[in-house]
């Protein structure tokens, strides 16, 4: 098998379990560089569903028209995604709007239809008319997708799960429950798959006005997404297997697709081998340098924890570090990365359209400090999210403590989230016009940012930048699209900018030196994380704002009401740092 070939099935067994991130990056990696693949869209294809089902459906539109997929003769999954994406661009529009734009959708998948006679087309074309308000329309189609789903040869997944939306468009409720529970038994039965069916049949029985209690959808529920965490206890045959039992029952009774925390010795590294007999995807955070975090929070543990840590690392669906910096005595480093644990979590639980939950192995004593299980359970519950405690009964803790140096001679410490901007093209702005630059445009800036300055902890500016620091990862969403917007209604033109010139805004999240500056007597910040949040910057559309993943997480914790962080993609940031997963960040 060439690597052409495998990449497409890799990228496609992503999107099937759900992993649109990963099925995104699988299919925009070299694409169309390989040998193997006939250029036929199929990677393409991957790619925009993957927009498409990250919520991104502008540049879903964008990327289906530049790879030419409108063109695919009689390959009806591809024709059939431009209905899609307008059925999502309904989904997201204001209410006024939202009938027409399903009244769009629809007459594509109609003509869609019309060209294939395919009967999951026809479903889709019910389904929109129905959301539309045509009830008369939507029964039509409905009619013919019951029909086609019923004589297909083959019946899958999607045969059995038109016909119980069909039954359901139809009124026929009493039959829709035994196809449902038939869907779920035959190929093709995936986690995406049940999912979009979830979806679409919730939005339906909404629309007609029909009891969540009259159907069942129980046996399409996506999957929930848990942060897990929990006590570091030392290895001992009895506390083990008795806590490995009650995990393993919760995760089966919640029934969890995808669990993300730390790997430390006891109860996190308990949960994650569950996870991995279960058949759960674990996704591993890794606080910060990982020979630190061995000796911090897996050897002291004694026994064999370190080998069953490398084990489910080798074995994880995707590590993530937190930051790559050293331990610095820091207890806000593991808070960190706990806080980024908790934001991927509810990010993939967005994504599914599932529920996100915590499940700690807890004492249930609250804690008064940054980081430990009690302070990871209370953050969980600030955000409204469900807690489930599991009673860790009688364990050896183990031995030790994190700090290595006193902590009246330790620097003080913060996690904040770092901005910079920069103007770009403003190296060829004319001399004259420098100082209505500076009116026009730091002049904004600085009204945006004059209304939220008991969140800014540090400000600075030259020329056309600004460096920020925020203590509220809310105050600082609001602050960036209002820079964005304001900025965006600037005639650069009648500036002196040639074209292509505007403001690239980046952000970044994460914990960092609090120090006073020698040179200028204020308070500044220091440190890898500042240094990450800088290589952002250079690699942001004029007129966008990018973030990094940590800092979307943040976002999806704090204030996904609000906010939402359209993933870009893996990018190569300047000066040898590596790639970084970015985010644009937009308001809902």
């Amino acid at each position: 098998m060439t690597t052409a070939v495998a990449r497409l099935q890799r990228a496609r067994a992503a999107l099937e379990r759900g992993d649109l991130f990963s099925a995104y990056d699988i299919a925009t990696e070299q694409a169309g560089t390989e040998q193997g693949v006939p250029d036929d869209g199929a990677l393409a294809y991957v790619e925009v569903r993957a927009l498409a089902g990250m919520g991104d459906w502008e540049n879903g539109l964008r990327r289906y028209a530049e790879a030419g997929l409108d063109r695919a003769g009689d390959d009806v999954d591809k024709l059939a995604l431009l209905g899609r994406l307008l059925k999502d661009a309904a989904y997201a529009a204001a209410p006024e709007l939202r009938a027409a734009r399903f009244a769009q959708s629809c007459e594509a998948y109609a003509a869609i239809f019309a060209q294939t006679g395919e009967f999951y087309v026809a479903i889709n074309a019910a389904a929109t008319a129905m959301l539309s308000g045509d009830q008369e329309r939507a029964a039509g189609f409905a009619e013919a997708a019951l029909a086609g789903a019923s004589a297909a040869p083959h019946q899958d997944y999607w045969a059995a799960a038109t016909a119980a939306e069909a039954l359901l468009i139809l009124g026929r409720m009493d039959e829709v429950s035994a196809e449902l529970d038939r869907a779920v038994t035959c190929e093709g039965a995936s986690v995406s798959a049940r999912a979009s069916t979830f979806r679409q049949l919730s939005a339906l029985m909404g629309k007609a006005g029909i009891g969540m209690d009259a159907v069942s959808l129980d046996p399409i529920r996506p999957p929930r997404t848990a942060h897990i965490c929990g006590h570091m206890f030392a290895a001992d045959e009895e506390s083990e297997a008795r806590n490995a039992a009650q995990i393993a029952d919760v995760l089966v009774q919640e029934r969890v697709g995808a669990a993300y925390g730390a790997l430390a010795c006891g109860a996190d590294i308990l949960f994650a081998e569950q996870c991995l007999v279960l058949g759960i995807e674990f996704h591993a955070v890794v606080p910060f340098d990982e020979e630190d975090f061995l000796d911090l929070s897996v050897r002291r543990g004694e026994g064999d924890w370190e080998e069953r840590y490398r084990r489910c690392m080798a074995r994880a669906t995707r590590t993530y570090i937190a930051s790559a910096m050293r331990y610095v005595d820091d207890e806000g480093q593991f808070a960190f990365a706990s806080e980024v644990a908790m934001g991927l979590a509810k990010l993939r639980a967005t994504q599914m359209g599932g529920e996100a939950i915590q499940i700690a192995v807890w004492d249930g004593k609250l804690s008064t400090g940054l980081a430990g299980t009690g302070a990871d359970v209370r953050r969980w519950l600030e955000t409204g999210g469900r807690s489930i405690r599991l009673d860790p009964g009688p364990i050896r803790r183990a031995a030790g403590g994190t700090a290595r140096t006193p902590a009246a001679e330790r620097p003080s410490r913060a996690v904040r989230v770092l901005v910079f901007t920069d103007f770009k093209n403003f190296s060829k702005l004319p001399e004259p016009d420098m100082p209505r630059f500076w009116t026009e445009v730091m002049g904004r800036c600085a009204a945006v940012l004059q209304s939220r300055l008991q969140h800014v902890a540090c400000q600075n500016t030259w020329g056309d930048a600004l460096y920020l620091a925020l203590d509220d990862v809310r105050a600082a969403a609001e602050a960036l699209v209002d820079l964005r917007d304001i900025l965006g209604s600037s005639d650069f033109g009648s500036l002196g900018l040639p074209p292509g010139g505007g403001m690239r805004i980046a952000a970044h999240f994460g914990p960092v030196y609090e120090l006073v500056d020698p040179v200028t007597g204020r308070t500044n910040y220091y440190g890898t994380e500042v240094s990450r949040a800088a290589r952002v910057e250079p690699v942001t559309p004029p007129g966008q704002v990018y973030v990094t993943e940590p800092m979307a997480a943040a976002i999806e914790l704090s204030c996904a009401d609000s906010f939402a962080c359209r993933y870009v993609g893996r990018m190569t940031l300047p000066k040898d740092f590596g790639t970084e997963r970015i985010y644009r960040l937009e308001r809902r």
